[in-house]
């Protein structure tokens, strides 16, 4: 891979950005903060790691009656071989200002700075290096890279190519409420349990108006300022997130606090904190359960002014129809969906939330131009949940993954509202965020990760057709995928005693092994099938959901 491609996709050119600095002052200030991490951190001259992050901090020689929106300050980085990076600074508080980057490639990089006020002889035609050296640890992110789009667009991979199993939790307001310790915690226990995404919001009013620490996001009322201190905390969490191997996804730019502000507010939100992040292994999400709109563009198209580096997507609410639009524009990288909870009656209907799971990842999957997309929020565990289908949402997940989703994530009562107030949130309660983290949904959420890491998963390709005699109901509805070369075939049976499937097209003799979702036990079916006609491959009688795994090579028939 070319040490250059750095970026997740082709996107226009913004070389022209800085140019012209001085004649958009109106636009946000994005910068990006210093905060001190125990890896990768590095000052100024100092050496730093491969996709590390590292800060510097430079200081304004002038006062400004709002820095967060009176200031523009643009970054260009130059590396060993001629790659160039541009992004933006943010505003620290005071005459702070921040500059982050995550570097590609070893070697020695340059910084320059450009102001909108040329006058600032703190900010402006500022420059140094940095030595960059190659990661030696373990830490997955740091070892692969930034997330980019697969060659085929079917998934997504690091930087050097590996394909990244995106298994995501949702904390959604984890990093505005959760003590220091606690997150660390948090962070562990995912970890343990092969989770690879955190998705989070930013600082939404229905979970309150101020962090653990009694900070509130902006100064005042409204948008005009926001307050440094809340984000200094909040980004910590993010870094820590990443130096415990976990990706961030945050959702939400477009309505910071509440909806919706104006554009110009959202837009100066959203590339400040992209600025503050510009070093982070973050996917961004303008929307948040929102349906289809105008200011969901206008704010992807400041994100994608602000990175050319890191993925971008759209969480729209329970909406295909949202999806599918924002599916075509040219600043998505990968689409997200909702398949939902099963919305539309009350209580909650399973048959909905596994319909959608399957019948939308299958309309997502057929979308042209093909780009991966990631089942963002389906039914989480709670209450409610377990006493009607305590199973559903390793369902969804087997469903969507198996319909063609390049990922899917999980959700719990408890966590993705940190134990706090939701409203009316039926999948709200009852539990903590220690008592949501501990459910055993989420070592389902193990399981499946060790099930597809175990797998060319990436190569999976959906086969419904394959399945003989579906059933009526949609909680019983099967799902299948296959590889091209049809070598490896998973078929998930959701409440189904045995799966009649077509066997032509398989390369040779078929082996077949049962994995249970809820146990993580394996049991091999004795003998082979060819790969001719039909066959009904029978569940281990006393298991409820199962996979099956059905391996192929050419050979006699």
């Amino acid at each position: 891979m070319n040490e250059c491609a750095y970026a997740p996709m082709e996107h226009p050119p913004s070389q022209r950005r800085f140019a012209h600095v001085r004649a958009i002052l109106w636009l946000p200030v994005m910068l990006v903060p210093t905060i001190t991490t125990a890896a990768g951190r590095a000052d100024g001259a100092g050496t730093v790691h491969v996709w590390q992050r590292w800060e510097h901090t430079l200081h304004s020689a002038k006062s400004y009656t709002n820095p967060y929106t009176d200031v523009v300050l643009g970054v260009t980085y130059s590396g060993p071989k001629g790659q160039t990076l541009r992004t933006y600074g943010f505003w620290d508080g005071g005459n702070a200002f921040g500059i982050r980057c995550a570097f590609p490639a070893a070697g020695t990089w340059r910084w320059h700075t450009e102001c909108s006020d040329a006058t600032d002889a703190g900010l402006h035609n500022q420059s140094g290096q940095v030595r960059v050296v190659s990661y030696t640890g373990r830490n997955p992110l740091y070892r692969h890279g930034f997330l980019q789009v697969s060659p085929n667009r079917r998934y997504l991979i690091h930087a050097d190519g590996t394909p990244f199993l995106w298994i995501g939790d949702t904390a959604w307001v984890g990093p505005m409420h959760a003590a220091a310790a606690d997150w660390d915690a948090y962070l562990a226990d995912r970890v343990s349990k092969r989770f690879s995404v955190v998705q989070i919001g930013p600082a939404p009013t229905w979970a309150g108006r101020r962090d653990a620490l009694g900070n509130t996001p902006f100064v005042g009322e409204g948008l005009a300022q926001w307050n440094p201190a809340f984000w200094r905390e909040y980004d910590r969490k993010v870094e820590r997130a990443n130096q415990r191997g976990l990706m961030v996804m945050l959702v939400g730019l477009m309505e910071p606090t509440s909806r919706y502000p104006s554009s110009a507010e959202a837009r100066l939100f959203a590339r400040q904190l992209v600025a503050r992040l510009y070093g982070n292994f973050v996917a961004f999400s303008p929307s948040f359960d929102s349906p289809y709109m105008p200011l969901g563009d206008e704010v992807g198209a400041a994100v994608r002014d602000a990175t050319s580096v890191h993925l971008i997507t759209q969480h729209p609410g329970t909406d295909l129809d949202a999806a599918e639009r924002y599916h075509s524009k040219s600043y998505v990288d990968f689409a997200g969906l909702q398949s939902g909870a099963g919305w539309g009656t009350n209580p909650l209907s399973p048959e909905i939330a596994s319909r959608n799971a399957v019948e939308w990842s299958a309309r997502m999957y057929r979308m042209e131009p093909p780009k991966p997309f990631v089942l963002l929020e389906a039914r989480y565990d709670s209450g409610l949940n377990q006493g009607q289908m305590p199973r559903l949402p390793r369902s969804c997940g087997y469903l969507a993954m198996l319909s063609g989703a390049a990922g899917y994530t999980y959700g719990c009562a408890g966590l993705w509202n940190w134990g706090g107030p939701a409203g009316d949130d039926p999948q709200s309660k009852p539990w903590s965020w220690r008592e949501g983290m501990a459910q055993p949904s989420s070592v389902d959420m193990k399981r499946m990760a060790g099930l597809f890491s175990s797998i060319r998963w990436w190569e999976l390709v959906p086969r419904p057709d394959l399945i003989r005699a579906q059933p009526a109901e949609w909680t019983r509805t099967m799902a299948m995928a296959a590889t091209p070369k049809m070598d490896l075939a998973l078929v998930y049976l959701p409440d189904n005693p045995q799966a009649t499937i077509g066997m032509e097209g398989f390369p040779g003799p078929v082996r077949a092994k049962w994995f249970n979702p809820a146990t993580g036990e394996s049991k091999a079916v004795g003998g082979a099938v060819q790969p001719t006609g039909e066959h009904t491959f029978s569940r281990p009688g006393a298991w409820g959901d199962a996979v099956l795994i059905l391996t192929s090579s050419p050979g006699r028939r």
